[in-house]
């Protein structure tokens, strides 16, 4: 007997217990965690790359690396920027994992978050 799987309708019930910040946004591209770093808290705050650096405890090459987009937020990374910026660690983690998908969708063809091929 095969069980037939019903996905989800229009309404995405399965959305429901998901923080605003992580659901797919149709049209968008996420912003990479590096990127969102730089534009909502290093300029507006005015701290650069070395302060921040120096306040998470890493290297300047660790945090020059995330803020161009060539390396990801670790879980470590995420817990020094809850602590600092006083947020959640799942909220960089979260920003990762959108990243990450984005990319993931874009390399196996898949349509990506704004519906295309």
């Amino acid at each position: 007997m095969t069980r037939k799987v019903s996905l989800p309708g229009p309404d995405r019930p399965w959305q429901q217990g998901v923080p605003a910040f992580l659901r797919l946004r149709p049209g968008r591209r996420p912003l990479h965690p590096g990127h969102f770093l730089e534009s909502r808290f290093l300029v507006p705050l005015g701290i650069t790359q070395d302060a921040l650096a120096k306040a998470l405890g890493i290297s300047r090459r660790r945090v020059n690396e995330l803020v161009r987009g060539k390396r990801a937020v670790t879980p470590d990374t995420a817990v020094r920027l809850a602590l600092l910026f006083q947020l959640e660690p799942a909220f960089w983690l979260g920003l990762q994992l959108q990243w990450d998908l984005y990319r993931e969708c874009r390399a196996a063809g898949g349509p990506d978050r704004s519906g295309n091929q």
